[in-house]
C-alpha cells in the first residue's frame, strides 16, 4: 500500500508542476502580448471659429464642433496666444463657456466660447492633453 500511496503523491506533484508552469507561460504570453497593442488615437475634430466685437474693446471667440470624435469637457483648454503671450482658458475659468447648456463634453453641434477677451491679434489653439486638434487666427480690424 505504500507504494500506491508515493506514485500517486508523484502523480499530483506531476499535475501541480504542470499547472504551474501553464500559468507562468500565461503570464509571459500576456505580457508580451499586451505590448502589441495600438497606443491609443488622438482626437480628430472639424471646428469652425468665429468671433464677436462686444464694442467695448473687448471681443468673444467662439469654436464650433461640426464633426468628428467628441472630447471630454475636462480634456479642452483653449490657448490664445499673442507674440510670447499665452492665455489659457480650461473647464475652471469663468470665460470659458460651453454650450449649449445640456453638453457635457465637445461633441456635434456643441461650441466653445472664450468671453471678454481683449481685441488684439491671436493665434487660438483648442489643445487637449495629447494633441492641439485646432489652430487658426483672430484678427480684428
Amino acid at each position: 500500500m505504500s507504494c500506491e500511496r508515493e506514485e500517486a503523491l508523484s502523480e499530483l506533484v506531476g499535475e501541480m508542476l504542470m499547472l504551474t508552469l501553464v500559468l507562468i507561460l500565461m503570464a509571459v504570453f500576456a505580457a508580451t502580448a499586451s505590448s502589441f497593442l495600438p497606443p491609443p488615437r488622438d482626437p480628430s475634430v472639424t471646428v469652425i471659429m468665429d468671433w464677436e466685437d462686444k464694442g467695448t474693446g473687448l471681443i468673444d471667440v467662439h469654436l464650433y464642433h461640426k464633426g468628428g470624435d467628441f472630447i471630454k469637457r475636462s480634456d479642452l483648454t483653449v490657448v490664445l496666444s499673442e507674440n510670447d503671450t499665452n492665455r489659457k482658458y480650461s473647464d475652471s475659468n469663468a470665460s470659458f463657456l460651453l454650450g449649449p447648456p445640456d453638453c457635457k463634453m465637445f461633441d456635434l453641434g456643441c461650441w466653445i466660447t472664450i468671453t471678454n477677451v481683449p481685441r488684439r491679434t491671436y493665434k487660438v489653439s483648442l489643445v487637449t492633453p495629447r494633441a492641439v486638434v485646432f489652430s487658426g487666427m483672430v484678427n480684428p480690424p
